[in-house]
């Protein structure tokens, strides 16, 4: 006899069938990254102090996962913001300017032509996930030193703590969430999920999501996923999806699309 998860299970699925009208494709499936399954692979690129995991890349972006081993050069690139978002342990920031600790859930977006230098602290390796709008190319990187002139903009830092205590942004029932930057490029939330959030769809662009604490699960019309902490999924555009927060703890994401969908184009099922 079924259990009454799997049953539930297999209802969400079936319910969310019923709202395709068209044949499912390979472009509508979900993108699962689980962090722990690529760790144990080989990384795409080992240089400058950083071991780089490629997750996710499109036409406009790069989403990577980079394990800081040691101290790195000081190196700016010319094309392309790097945003970075501390995942484990603690790294230090050098700008030409100030130094700045970072710890689990803090954000930096590093503009081009922006000179800086990351040393993980405590003598430990730290993990930090990489989202680059356009693509970097982290072998193209110049070394340079602090005394280098430049015009570039200044990098914009965010502490995780800080950003909660203020107002978010928005406040539902299911969730409330805070806009840590957002350019005609690109969009980063941090989204605290407390319940399941309605089944809708994005008609305009993909959505990605990394879960930094908690556990949660996504669901499309022939797609039932967990996401454990670290995990990065992608949804494509136009594929309905909902999210449930597994067990009593809130789910802690931070949520980036490049471009950046319209919310007042989301279409809802319920």
């Amino acid at each position: 006899m079924l259990s009454s998860h799997l049953v539930v299970r297999q209802l969400r699925l079936i319910c969310g069938a019923l709202l395709l009208s068209s044949p499912v494709f390979a472009s509508d499936q979900l993108l699962l990254v689980e962090r722990d399954d690529l760790l144990k692979g080989s990384a795409n690129e080992t240089l400058l102090g950083q071991q780089i995991w490629e997750m996710h890349k499109t036409a406009s972006s790069r989403t990577t996962l980079v394990q800081l081993d040691k101290q790195t050069p000081i190196v700016r690139h010319d094309a392309g913001e790097r945003t970075l978002i501390v995942l484990e342990g603690k790294v230090q920031f050098h700008f030409a300017d100030r130094e700045v600790d970072l710890a689990a859930g803090d954000y930096v977006a590093i503009p081009p032509g922006q000179a800086y230098q990351m040393k993980p602290l405590n003598q430990e390796k730290a993990l930090l996930l990489g989202f680059d709008v356009p693509t970097i190319d982290m072998a193209k990187a110049t070394v340079v030193d602090f005394s280098t002139p430049t015009t570039s903009p200044t990098p914009v830092i965010k502490m995780q703590k800080s950003v909660m205590a203020g107002p978010p942004g928005w406040n539902d029932p299911s969730d409330r969430g805070w806009t840590l930057i957002k350019t005609p490029q690109k969009r980063v939330n941090l989204v605290e999920m407390f319940s399941e959030l309605k089944n809708h769809s994005h008609p305009d662009a993909d959505h990605s999501l990394i879960l930094l604490s908690g556990s949660a699960r996504v669901v499309t019309p022939t797609e039932d996923r967990i996401l454990k902490t670290g995990d990065y999924v992608s949804i494509p555009q136009n594929v309905p999806h909902k999210y449930y927060v597994e067990g009593q703890q809130s789910a802690l994401f931070i949520s980036f699309d490049a471009p950046a969908y319209d919310s007042a184009k989301t279409i809802y099922f319920e």
